[in-house]
């Protein structure tokens, strides 16, 4: 299987984020996202779900962040100690 593939295959069957998905595949988290996005395309008629990235400081959670990527810093406190979002794909 391709690369695409067996990440999908990964992602369903546990939520990742993009640091665990780089490190299982080992290629960069910049591919990560590349691949991440061609996936989230072509899942139909499943679906790639996001759990959102959260704010470690003050709580904030970005529930309308629609980029894959890990915000830089929090737009609350500034704070840039962020949980990246995970992703999964489901049905």
């Amino acid at each position: 299987p391709t690369l695409r593939k067996e990440i999908s295959e990964a992602l369903t069957r546990n939520p990742l984020d993009l640091r665990e998905i780089s490190q299982l595949f080992r290629i960069r988290e910049r591919e990560v996202l590349d691949h991440l996005q061609h996936i989230a395309k072509s899942v139909h008629p499943k679906k790639l779900s996001m759990e959102p990235a959260q704010c470690k400081r003050c709580g904030f959670i970005f529930k309308k962040r629609e980029r894959l990527s890990t915000p830089s810093r929090c737009p609350i406190c500034k704070s840039e100690s962020i949980t990246p979002p995970r992703y999964q794909i489901i049905s």
